[in-house]
């Protein structure tokens, strides 16, 4: 075991190092140097290809700026709000007792935890986007594979057994046929508020007579919804560069370090 921790974190620092931190600064300079289109100039675009013969089979990596579409409104199972769109999760915390006998042959009991996940929804598949240049919306495919949805925790709370009755969630839940030593359940929320802003950076293609956000061809380039507006998304991901670049080289010193004395002994 005594060498294996040190590689780890070799093979961790070079993903981080060599991997992550240019995909992450490749997705920057998208965000950065991307020229901001309209809806208007989108749906323009689309009724251009489709004169041509060309609409459902074009495809173009576009950046939008708009809201989301609130027509359809739905509740947040905890805090009972209405939002447009809501994930939220369920983990059942539990308590065990384990006998076990000391180095000094003295009988003891140790408590662990247990986390287990028992919910965990979201409330669509996607989402529509509008902005101020039509009365048009774009439709964004947030839970397609390979999304970025960057969307704030609005509610996260422990709550004992004795209080879950405060929640209609439960109503439908045995909960005590889930385990003798429950002790409670972590409840998470995380939102989009009606009307939000939303930034968005995709690839756009027709899908009937809509058109639709999704995850680029390109696997190199992303796919993001963010609540947060281009700038603080811009910051937000060079730091994580950084955090990528120098905590990965961190990593593979303090492996080859620990590879060195391992050796050394």
């Amino acid at each position: 075991m005594g060498i294996i921790i040190p590689i780890v974190l070799i093979i961790v620092g070079l993903v981080g190092a060599i991997y992550l931190y240019p995909k992450t600064k490749n997705h920057v300079t998208e965000m950065k140097f991307m020229q901001t289109k309209t809806i208007s100039e989108l749906k323009d675009m689309f009724n251009q290809m489709d004169s041509n013969g060309l609409g459902n089979n074009y495809r173009e990596f576009v950046e939008l700026k708009g809201n989301v579409l609130s027509d359809n409104l739905v509740e947040t199972p905890f805090s009972t709000r209405k939002v447009a769109y809501c994930e939220s999760k369920v983990i059942q915390v539990t308590e065990t007792k384990e006998q076990y006998t000391d180095s000094n042959g003295n009988l003891r009991t140790r408590v662990n935890k247990h986390e287990n996940t028992i919910s965990n929804e979201k409330t669509s598949q996607y989402i529509s986007m509008v902005d101020n240049s039509t009365n048009e919306d774009v439709i964004l495919e947030i839970n397609g594979t390979g999304c970025n949805l960057d969307i704030p925790k609005t509610f996260d709370r422990f709550e004992p057994k004795d209080n879950i009755g405060n929640y209609r969630f439960f109503n439908s839940f045995s909960w005590n046929r889930l385990g003798a030593e429950t002790l409670g359940f972590k409840m998470t929320e995380k939102t989009i508020e009606a009307n939000q802003s939303l930034y968005v950076i995709g690839e756009a293609f027709k899908s009937g007579d809509k058109i639709h956000i999704g995850k680029p061809q390109d696997s190199k380039k992303p796919f993001i919804v963010s609540t947060k507006s281009e700038d603080d998304l811009v910051n937000s991901s060079n730091r994580n560069a950084l955090f990528y670049l120098f905590g990965g080289i961190g990593a593979v010193i303090i492996g080859i370090i620990g590879i060195v004395m391992y050796i050394a002994q």
